[in-house]
């Protein structure tokens, strides 16, 4: 063991980990922790080196190392710094070792506290080794200063590179493969898991055993010792779990799978990329070509109309994705804004006719004008009658056919008009003018109400029987 520990010399927080880390329930004094630390930390049994992954949480793990840390830099700092103290703060530099070892970082937030807590350890690691005979006084020797007292790991080196082997254990532990789903995706899933994370491919082999599961993890314990790489092993998974008409199938998969209406081209370009490359014979450039100009939508044929010849994919790509560009500009379009009273240059400002027709109040959209509009109301008036007799004959002819309908659909608002105003710009509820002043709601006559108007109820007299 190039870090050994001896567990004996730890304190009570040290051996409560130490038993945790194997399984077992720690006890209450230290003397049960010692016992059960004798029984199971054997070398033989669970050494500090086979135990990968630590089973606590990543910062109660942390904040136990910067506690040890702070162990061993009051040791140092004791005065006088004896042989024994010193060869406890070597032992605790070992179970350091082992557990920062054992942490595996989830987050770029745990991953700075775990750096942290590296370079307290690297500190605490040159203070221990700097120390010499001159610095260390012993009892023991305290009659024959000149016999040198050598550290107990005095070969153990001064810069000490932390490689966290449990943090890749972990990661490949999220590569899955059971035998039933697609191989060759599952080797380039691999390849490609391997070279963000940085891990090498021997490192895959050997943690076989935890990324195969059911039927492919007896397949795997089968042929383990047939391998020596991981492009042996993949030579072998192609030819155990692949189709023997995998191109063929795939080929025809190919040539049906068109663009999606809300595909863009990028998108589309970089699918059909992805499906070229499983093939294990590559298809020439002319025949991809070709496959993508039948199977992008037809809303691209004008674009690619004016172009007498497409050479290649990266050529049809530009030109579908000005296309879509044209497009989104064309649905982003709004038309030139009309002149305000805020506008700076308003001689610049657009002035063309406007779609929308104009209403026409004429002369009368004020009571103060001397000349209203006594046709408008008559208009009305008719206007009610016909609208009246219309919708009785719709009535009286929905009873006898009710299969059909009326082409004209009148409009179910009511029609605004100010009696008093004689405008329809508001109604009667809107008025906003005096209320002292009378008018005849029915002809429009001054200082007149309806029921007293001679006009109306000339109108209205009934005629005299003879």
């Amino acid at each position: 063991m190039a870090f050994p520990i001896k567990f004996m010399s730890l304190q009570k927080t040290e051996l409560e980990y130490e038993v945790a880390i194997r399984g077992e329930t720690p006890g209450d004094t230290v003397q049960e922790l010692r016992k059960q630390i004798a029984k199971c930390g054997r070398s033989t049994l669970f050494p500090s080196e086979d135990i990968l992954v630590s089973p606590f949480d990543v910062q109660d793990d942390l904040d136990g190392i910067t506690e040890v840390v702070e162990k061993v830099n009051s040791l140092l700092d004791s005065k006088p710094l004896i042989k024994s103290t010193l060869l406890r703060a070597h032992n605790l530099v070992h179970h350091l070792y082992h557990r920062l070892n054992r942490i595996a970082c989830e987050d770029k937030e745990q991953k700075e506290a775990y750096d942290r807590c590296v370079a307290l350890f690297r500190v605490c690691t040159d203070r221990v080794n700097s120390l010499n005979v001159v610095t260390v006084t012993d009892p023991l020797f305290s009659n024959s200063s000149n016999v040198p007292v050598v550290a107990a790991t005095s070969s153990m080196p001064v810069n000490v590179t932390v490689t966290c082997e449990a943090n890749e254990a972990n990661k490949l532990s999220k590569l899955k493969y059971d035998g039933s789903s697609c191989v060759r995706a599952f080797i380039e899933r691999v390849s490609e898991f391997c070279l963000a994370k940085n891990i090498s491919s021997s490192k895959v082999l050997h943690n076989g055993t935890e990324i195969f599961t059911g039927g492919a993890l007896h397949w795997f314990r089968s042929v383990k010792e047939q391998v020596t790489s991981w492009d042996d092993l993949v030579v072998l998974l192609k030819q155990d779990f692949g189709q023997a008409d995998y191109d063929y199938r795939l080929v025809n998969e190919i040539k049906s799978r068109t663009q999606g209406e809300t595909e863009n081209i990028i998108i589309y370009l970089s699918v059909m990329s992805g499906l070229f490359s499983r093939l294990t014979r590559p298809l020439p450039e002319e025949e991809k070509l070709e496959i993508l100009l039948h199977n992008i939508r037809p809303c691209y044929t004008s674009t690619l109309s004016s172009v007498s010849e497409i050479k290649s994919i990266e050529q049809l790509k530009m030109l579908c994705r000005n296309y879509e560009s044209i497009q989104s500009r064309l649905s982003h379009f709004k038309e030139p804004p009309r002149a305000t009273a805020d506008t700076l240059a308003p001689e610049f400002a657009y002035s063309g006719s406007s779609s929308k027709p104009k209403p026409n109040f004429g002369n009368n959209t004020n009571f103060n004008n001397n000349k209203p509009n006594y046709n408008r109301f008559s208009q009305n008036q008719q206007y009610n009658r016909s609208f009246t007799q219309h919708n009785n004959i719709n009535n009286n002819n929905s009873k006898t056919k009710p299969n059909y309908v009326d082409a004209i659909t009148p409009s179910t608002s009511k029609t605004r008009y100010c009696p008093r105003c004689r405008v329809d710009t508001h109604n009667l509820r809107q008025c906003t003018a005096s209320k002292d002043i009378l008018v005849c709601f029915g002809c429009g006559r001054k200082n007149v109400k309806a029921p007293d108007c001679p006009d109306c109820n000339k109108n209205n007299k009934p005629s005299q029987k003879n």
